[in-house]
C-alpha cells in the first residue's frame, strides 16, 4: 500500500464513522439531548458538554462542515490564483509588474491578524470565513502558477504555435491549462488543510458562525469552560476535536506531498 493510499484511507474512514454520527446516530448536534456533562457511554459515545449536547454528534457535523469550508475555500483560490497567475506569466510587461505587487503584497501581509480584523467586521457566517480565508489563499497559487507560466512561455512549441496562428483560448486550453493544472491541484489541495486550520483558528477566537458547531468552536467552548482545567472533562470534550483537527490536517498535507513527488516522478 502506497503512502497515498494510506492517509486517503484514514480519510475516508473518518467520513464514515462521521457520516455515521451526522445521518444516523440519534442524537443531535444542535441541542441538548442528555444530562450535562456525561461521561462517554452507549448511549452518548463521547458523553455530553455542560449544556447536555452530544458531543460526538457536534464533532461529526463539524467534520463535514470544515470539509465543505476547505473544498469550497480551495476551489476559490484555485480559479483566482490560477486565472490571475497564468495572466501574469503569460502577458508580463506591465500587467505582469502590477499583479506580481498585488501577489506579493497578500503574501506579505500577517493573515491571521488581517482576517480576524475583517472577520470581526463582515460578521459571522459561512459565507463571510470562505470568502475571508480565500482571500488570503489564492497569492500563493497564483504565484507558483505564474513561475510555471513563465516557463513554459518558452517552450518553442509554444513560439510555433503562435506564429501559425493560434488564440490565445487556444493556446491556454492546449498548452497553458494542461501542464499548470496538476501544480494547480497540488497547490489547491494544501490550501483545503490550511482552510480547516484557519477556519478553526476563527472559531475559537469566536468569529465564526456559533450555529455551525465547526471543531474550532467545540475547542472554545470546551476551553471557557472553567472545569476543564481540573477535572478529566477534557479527555472527551476538548481532545476529540484537537485530535480530529490535527489528524485532518496531516492527511491533507501528507495527500499532497505524496501527489507532488508522483508528478514529479512522473516528469
Amino acid at each position: 500500500m502506497t503512502k497515498l493510499k494510506f492517509y486517503l484511507i484514514i480519510l475516508l474512514i473518518m467520513a464514515l464513522i462521521f457520516g455515521y454520527g451526522s445521518f444516523f446516530y440519534p442524537h443531535s448536534a444542535a441541542r441538548p439531548e442528555g444530562i450535562s456533562l456525561q461521561r462517554p457511554s452507549k448511549e452518548h459515545f463521547l458523553g455530553t458538554d455542560d449544556l447536555g449536547t452530544d458531543i460526538f454528534a457536534q464533532l461529526s457535523k463539524g467534520f463535514f462542515i470544515s470539509v465543505f469550508i476547505g473544498i469550497t475555500t480551495a476551489i476559490i483560490a484555485m480559479f483566482l490564483g490560477g486565472s490571475i497567475g497564468m495572466v501574469s506569466g503569460y502577458v508580463g510587461g506591465k500587467t505582469d509588474f502590477l499583479i506580481s505587487f498585488v501577489i506579493n503584497l497578500f503574501l506579505s501581509l500577517p493573515q491571521l491578524p488581517v482576517m480576524i480584523v475583517v472577520g470581526a467586521f463582515f460578521g459571522q457566517s459561512i459565507g463571510n470565513v470562505i470568502a475571508i480565508i480565500a482571500l488570503f489563499s489564492w497569492a500563493a497559487i497564483a504565484k507558483v502558477v505564474r513561475a510555471k507560466t513563465l516557463q513554459i512561455k518558452r517552450n518553442t512549441y509554444l513560439h510555433l504555435a503562435k506564429s501559425y496562428g493560434a488564440s490565445f483560448f487556444y493556446l491556454f486550453r492546449k498548452h497553458l491549462f494542461t501542464e499548470v493544472f496538476p501544480l494547480l491541484l497540488i497547490n489547491s489541495l494544501t490550501v483545503v488543510g490550511r482552510a480547516i486550520l484557519q477556519e478553526a483558528s476563527l472559531a475559537f477566537l469566536g468569529l465564526s458562525d456559533p450555529l455551525t458547531r465547526s471543531w474550532g468552536l467545540i475547542i472554545n467552548k470546551a476551553m471557557s469552560f472553567t472545569g476543564i482545567y481540573y477535572t478529566d472533562y477534557w479527555q472527551w470534550w476538548l481532545l476529540p476535536p484537537v485530535t480530529c483537527l490535527v489528524l485532518t490536517i496531516y492527511c491533507l498535507r501528507m495527500i499532497a506531498r505524496e501527489a507532488e513527488n508522483l508528478i514529479i516522478g512522473a516528469d
